[in-house]
């Protein structure tokens, strides 16, 4: 159990993340985080992210955060109302 756990953990943390990204590269509603722009992110900030990365994004968008796009992840109207309310 404590490994379904540690998955879920690292889905979260690799999520925020994600959208921490947005928040640092001002991206807003509609726009696209290009992967060039984000994975140097990802591998700097958590190096084991290609582990869970699919399962983050699927996470992401199924909370309405994003939408995959062929060149990276557009935020959605929610997820800018997420980064707002930080």
């Amino acid at each position: 159990m404590t490994e379904l756990h540690s998955e879920a953990e690292n889905i979260e943390k690799l999520s925020q993340c994600i959208m921490d990204t947005f928040q640092a590269k001002s991206i807003k509603e509609g726009e696209v985080l290009r992967y060039q722009d984000l994975y140097p992110v990802l591998q700097e900030k958590y190096p084991k992210y290609k582990d869970v990365q699919k399962e983050a994004e699927h996470h992401l968008t199924k909370e309405g955060y994003v939408n995959p796009a062929p060149e990276g992840l557009m935020l959605t109207p929610v997820g800018q109302k997420a980064l707002n309310s930080r």
